[in-house]
């Protein structure tokens, strides 16, 4: 099989694996059904590892697959490319997919339906990767969407079909304006392709002017509303707490960082994509301050998980936007997008075993505030969990995203504050990390008994157990964070040089060349303290008062689609001033 046929496996073998299992679903019952079912997922989750590896040493080498497919005129066909970003995000994708999965196995929804929608979920991201056509894009993020929307309401709790609801027609109606900069675009040039838009403005007088910027605005804030970044992340909380624990870990670890690296496609060749990359980038820095904020008021445990994977996106839009503006064809915006890539990789390994270490405690114990909710290590042990896995699961994750060595977060935070040293955002990230540190103090304590002056429920575990399965999964993950971590310097290269396969120079580094140093471990010192500081002033009287302030602000449904107006004004406006 050629080289050009490969590419296309990891999409086509969560789509027949999809199959598969419908198949069972339809013609089968009992073993059989659940044999053909777990055939189906390995087809689909397991033989694209295959085919990534197969395809490594020829990326590494410079080759990129791109064309039409088919072979149709390029006027009509899909537009593919597959390069070492589409490598990456693919690699992304199933690094979280596999485990997520197999924790539902054991943890819950099983069955065939979840299984070949889960599936078709991961084709689509995997599809949204590769693509280079613009009509296909909004086609594949259309089809992950409809996939999560479903996936989220497997939870059966109070409030997940209006979650997924809430999140269906906010993404809708950003779609329809998504359609709008297309068709603008396709009028401008008469391609969709990235490439077929790129040279048709390049050739118009002012790249397009006016209709050009408003086109890729509507684009634009269409994609970032998928990203959940400020003002756009409104739908985010409610779907990733109220969705079943392995969707929470994919929604969060994969979902919403796929459309921001197809967009980095667009950006890097269209006239004005470095100044609506600049503009996400602001946005980005100012998510990751404020989303923790808001996570460090959260009393629900899962939504402080959802706040800081908002948080956690900033950190990496931020990154991602400075490097779109500054190109790819230099040392510094490889690094920044590197970097940005790194710790989108790690995050959803250490935000995947989060949503799936605490979503494990608090079935068990049937709570999920965090202010009644403690020892949950010992409700572990009374349900029979030999070995505390699932807390060891969770402090190491704990630890990872607060960026204490030498766990992945660590490596990952330490380079995107690298690469942003010297400017605005740079600060604003590492007030940021302290209000990360002191929300994993609070939620941390879920797991340990409470203070004497505390009062708290005595909970006793209900009749459930962590499966063997679940804790595979979260033990899985939680490695992947040291392991990862240790491995960060030589990660960082090979993601650097797929990136770009002219590779960083040997003399630049990536990840800060005294990581361990001193000085940064002195810094990393100074954060925690700063966090715990912040963590006991919240703890008293005037700071309770300020955070039940924050956490019980007025939100509502129509608040969704102003935030959405107000952010595609600004990003209108912002390049309208730039094509005039």
């Amino acid at each position: 099989m050629k080289g050009s046929d490969i590419i296309f496996l990891p999409v086509l073998l969560p789509l027949l694996g999809a199959a598969v299992v419908f198949c069972s679903k339809a013609f089968f019952k009992n073993r059989l059904q659940k044999i053909l079912e777990y055939m189906g997922a390995a087809i689909g989750l397991l033989l694209p590892w295959l085919v990534l590896f197969s395809i490594l040493p020829w990326l590494l080498q410079g080759k990129i697959y791109s064309g039409i497919i088919g072979d149709w005129h390029s006027g009509v066909g899909i537009s593919y490319k597959f390069d070492g970003l589409a490598w990456l995000v693919i690699f992304l994708g199933f690094s979280v997919a596999m485990p997520a999965w197999l924790y539902s196995t054991g943890a819950g929804p099983r069955g065939p339906k979840f299984t070949a929608i889960f599936l078709i979920q991961t084709a689509a991201l995997t599809a949204t990767a590769i693509t280079a056509d613009m009509f296909n894009l909004f086609v594949c993020l259309e089809v992950m969407g409809i996939a999560s929307y479903t996936l989220v309401t497997f939870s059966e709790k109070k409030g997940a079909y209006l979650a997924a609801f809430s999140y269906l027609m906010v993404s809708a109606t950003a779609m329809i304006f998504f359609l709008a900069g297309l068709y603008g675009f396709y009028r401008l040039t008469g391609s969709l392709s990235y490439e077929g838009i790129a040279a048709g403005l390049s050739v118009l007088e002012n790249n397009g002017g006016t209709t050009a910027a408003i086109s890729l605005a509507l684009v634009v804030a269409a994609v970032a509303l998928r990203v959940a970044v400020l003002p756009l992340y409104g739908w985010l909380p409610d779907a990733h707490a109220m969705a079943p624990h392995a969707v929470s870990a994919v929604l969060s670890g994969v979902l919403i960082k796929t459309p921001l690296f197809a967009l980095s496609r667009i950006l890097l060749i269209l006239p004005f994509g470095a100044a609506a990359g600049q503009l996400l980038g602001y946005a980005g820095g100012i998510t990751a301050l404020a989303a923790v904020i808001i996570a460090l008021s959260q009393k629900d445990a899962k939504r402080l998980l959802a706040y800081h994977s908002i948080s956690q996106i900033g950190y990496i839009v931020c990154a991602w936007g400075a490097a779109v503006s500054i190109g790819l064809h230099s040392q510094a915006g490889l690094i920044l997008m590197t970097a940005a890539f790194l710790h989108a990789m790690y995050h959803a390994m250490f935000k995947g075993a989060l949503f799936l270490t605490v979503g494990s405690l608090t079935d068990l114990a049937g709570e999920r505030d965090v202010y009644k909710l403690r020892n949950g290590a010992s409700l572990l042990r009374k349900a029979g969990e030999r070995l505390p896995l699932t807390a060891i699961a969770f402090f190491l994750a704990a630890m990872a995203i607060s960026a204490i060595p030498p766990l992945n977060g660590f490596a990952s935070k330490s380079a995107l504050l690298y690469g942003l040293k010297g400017r605005w955002e740079y600060t604003i990230l590492t007030i940021a990390s302290v209000g990360t540190v002191a929300s994993f103090i609070k939620l941390s304590r879920i797991f340990l008994p409470s203070g004497r002056r505390e009062k708290v429920n005595k909970i006793e575990p209900l009749d459930k157990r962590v499966s063997p399965a679940a804790e595979i999964a979260q033990l899985f993950l939680s490695l992947l964070c040291l392991a990862a971590g240790i491995a960060a310097p030589r990660l960082s290269v090979l993601a650097g040089h797929l990136l770009n396969p002219a590779g960083i120079d040997a003399k630049v580094k990536v990840i800060p060349p005294a990581l361990y140093s001193a000085d940064s471990l002195i810094k990393t010192g100074i954060i925690i303290i700063c966090g715990l500081i912040i963590y006991l002033l919240f703890k008293t009287i005037p700071g309770k008062s300020v955070l039940r302030i924050i956490r019980e602000r007025p939100r509502s449904y129509s608040g969704l689609f102003i935030s959405f107006s107000i952010g595609l004004a600004v990003m209108a406006g912002w390049l309208f001033v730039l094509a005039v």
